[in-house]
């Protein structure tokens, strides 16, 4: 198991130097560059790159935001199951049958409360859904930010869920984590850590 797990380990980084945050975005010394619709740019440096997160997916981008009720009321990415670390049962994608797929969004399973009106980071994944007849992975995940003033840490649990149709379908995932302040923070630094689980309905 644990040979299995250490060979679906990837990390992702997002570094800069002193990133100033703004709504909506970061005004930052960037590595990567990744300019969005309506006009937002997001710095995403991803260790090892690019092939992204063993046939699961990857980090799309990564936003500064104010948490709306919506947000915060979101589905919970899964359960946590006491309190050894990264332990727990996921929740699988909805099916999705064409493109482009509906956006899903999930609050982290640890902690489980988020405050609407904080400020948050949206994580955007861009999760590869097998085919019907495929198998849906499971997979956890661990969010570290680390601001001038706090370290937030989030973890959650999915799967990729299968596609209604015979073909693997992209579906997009935003993940919201509470930073537990309502004055713009400045953040030195985000990390992203994934996991493959052992199977589409348990972690690790």
């Amino acid at each position: 198991m644990t040979q299995m797990r250490r060979k679906y380990r990837t990390i992702y980084l997002v570094t800069a130097a002193l990133m100033v945050a703004m709504i909506g975005g970061y005004a930052l010394a960037a590595t990567t560059v990744t300019t969005l619709t309506p006009g937002q740019s997001s710095n995403v440096t991803s260790t090892p790159a690019p092939g992204g997160f063993a046939n699961i997916g990857s980090i799309s981008s990564e936003q500064l935001v104010i948490l709306t009720a919506a947000m915060t009321s979101s589905a919970t990415a899964g359960a946590q199951i006491g309190t050894l670390g990264l332990d727990g049962t996921p929740t699988a994608l909805a099916a999705c049958a064409a493109a482009p797929c509906a956006v899903q969004g999930f609050k982290t399973a640890n902690p489980a409360t988020e405050t609407t009106g904080d400020y948050g980071e949206q994580i955007v994944v861009s999760v590869t859904q097998p085919a019907s007849t495929g198998a849906s992975l499971g997979f956890d995940f661990s969010i570290t930010v680390v601001t001038t003033t706090s370290t937030i840490v989030a973890q959650g649990y999915l799967a990729t869920g299968l596609a209604s149709v015979a073909t693997a379908q992209t579906v997009p995932v935003f993940i919201f984590v509470d930073l537990t302040t309502l004055v713009a923070p400045v953040i030195n630094s985000l990390s992203v850590v994934f996991n493959q689980c052992a199977s589409a309905t348990a972690c690790p």
